[in-house]
């Protein structure tokens, strides 16, 4: 077992250990102002965010990120639901949502720039939206995909519809919702960001676009480099939790 889940480790670093390497000596002799050495960029970078500058970039993403993509969760997870469980809703509300869904998240900041201004609620409305329908398709498909026996079964027990929804039907359909909930994370992480670009002094995504238009692009790569570690963090730290959640789900596969 233990050798196992070290090959599995291993499998799952050897490429991004192997790409810094060819990265830090592949750019060592770099003279080109626009590509700096790796080693320039991770002598800035430890100047940088360990940890001077965290609490004034970071912690205002971070922040932004899990409070839109809640409210969008939370929102996708309950209107997906309410859809899935009633067909006849769902035969008149499916087109608009197709459509509505169609729309790139970032496309939208613009409409919330001129609903709220560029203050901190105009990004969290747009993280939120953006992050609303990966997980209500989700929870949608999973509420149309649950086994009819299981419902059947339910019946003959005489489980309220309620009941049924919250004991049967949600845990039936949590692979597939969490799955929604994570593209839900990953596009609510890009909106964050893209969202910073504008008119906003406070975030990773200001920190890099002031730093490349001030031409400080050692800077500006320590804020890209920045956003793919925290990218990595949030995902594995999700994963982690979807395992804990779903572990009955996971033993199912195994057993199977």
């Amino acid at each position: 077992m233990i050798m196992k889940r070290l090959s599995s480790a291993v499998l799952a670093i050897w490429l991004p250990i192997c790409l810094v390497v060819a990265w830090w000596f592949g750019s060592a002799d770099s003279t080109d102002p626009f590509f700096p050495p790796l080693s320039v960029i991770w002598e800035t970078f430890l100047a940088l965010w360990v940890f001077e500058l965290v609490p004034v970039h970071v912690f205002p993403s971070l922040t932004n990120l899990f409070t839109g993509l809640s409210v969008g969760v939370a929102i996708g997870l309950s209107v997906g639901v309410f859809i899935g469980t009633n067909e006849r809703v769902a035969k008149y509300v499916e087109p608009t949502i197709d459509f509505i869904r169609s729309i790139p998240g970032v496309a939208t900041i613009p409409i919330f720039i001129m609903l709220f201004g560029l203050d901190p609620i105009m990004r969290i409305s747009a993280i939120s939206f953006a992050s609303i329908f990966p997980t209500m398709l989700a929870a949608i498909q999973g509420m149309h995909q649950t086994n009819t026996t299981v419902i059947d079964t339910a019946r003959v027990f005489r489980l309220s519809k309620v009941d049924t929804i919250f004991r049967v039907r949600i845990p039936s359909a949590g692979p597939i919702i969490a799955s929604g909930i994570q593209v839900s994370l990953q596009v609510a992480f890009v909106v964050t960001i893209a969202s910073e670009l504008l008119g906003s002094g406070f975030g990773l995504g200001a920190f890099t676009l002031i730093a490349t238009d001030s031409f400080m692009i050692t800077d500006a790569w320590t804020g890209v480099i920045l956003m793919g570690i925290l990218g990595f963090i949030v995902n594995f730290l999700f994963d982690l939790v979807e395992r804990r959640m779903l572990r009955w789900y996971l033993m199912s596969k195994k057993i199977a």
